[in-house]
C-alpha cells in the first residue's frame, strides 16, 4: 500500500532567503500555535515519513473546538512500528521543548494497536490499518459539518428507511 499525505497546505523546505522569510510567515499564519521550539506541523510530518509512517492524514481543527489546532492521522506497519515512532517522537519533543512547556501525553502505552500522543496543538494517533479502517477518525473529524447539515432537517421530511439517530439541541 503507498503512502499518501493529504494536508491543505504544502510543506517544504525552502532554501532562498526571500521565499523561506515567505514560508516562515505563511507557516505562521496558518499553524498559530508551536511546540517544543518550533516542533510544528511540517516538522512533525517530516519526521513521520522519515519513519515509514503511512497514509499520513493532516486535519485542522476548527478554534471553536478548542481541542488542538491539528491532528495528524498515521498508520504503521506493526506494533513494533508505532511504539518506535512514538518513542522517537517524544525523544525529538524533549530535545526540542522550551522548559516552561509541559511534556506530552502519550496514551496506549500498553496498547498494540492504536498510540496517541498530545503535543498541545498537535494531536496525533498512529494506529496500525485494521484499527484506523475500524475507527474512521478521518470522517469524524472531516464530515462533522455534514452532520450539522443533517440536523436541521426535520425527520418527517426523510425517506422511511433512513437511520436517523442525531438527538436535537
Amino acid at each position: 500500500r503507498s503512502s499518501s499525505w493529504r494536508h491543505h497546505e504544502t510543506c517544504r523546505s525552502v532554501s532562498d532567503p526571500e521565499q523561506s522569510r515567505a514560508h516562515e510567515q505563511h507557516n505562521q499564519a496558518t499553524s498559530p500555535r508551536t511546540c517544543g521550539g518550533g516542533f510544528d506541523v511540517a516538522l512533525l510530518v517530516s519526521v513521520l515519513k522519515q519513519e515509514n509512517a503511512s497514509d499520513i492524514c493532516v486535519i485542522r481543527v476548527p478554534p471553536e473546538l478548542k481541542y488542538t489546532d491539528h491532528m495528524i492521522i498515521v498508520s504503521g506497519s506493526s506494533p513494533r512500528h508505532l511504539s518506535a515512532i512514538a518513542e522517537l517522537l517524544q525523544t525529538d519533543f524533549k530535545f526540542l521543548r522550551k522548559d516552561q512547556e509541559p511534556h506530552v501525553r502519550l496514551e496506549g502505552r500498553d496498547c498494540d494497536d492504536w498510540k496517541c500522543i498530545d503535543f498541545g496543538p498537535m494531536v496525533l494517533h498512529l494506529m496500525l490499518p485494521d484499527t484506523r479502517q475500524t475507527y474512521e477518525l478521518e470522517k469524524l473529524w472531516t464530515l462533522r459539518s455534514y452532520d450539522e447539515q443533517l440536523k436541521r432537517i426535520p425527520p418527517e421530511t426523510l425517506p422511511s428507511d433512513f437511520i436517523y439517530d442525531i438527538t436535537h439541541a
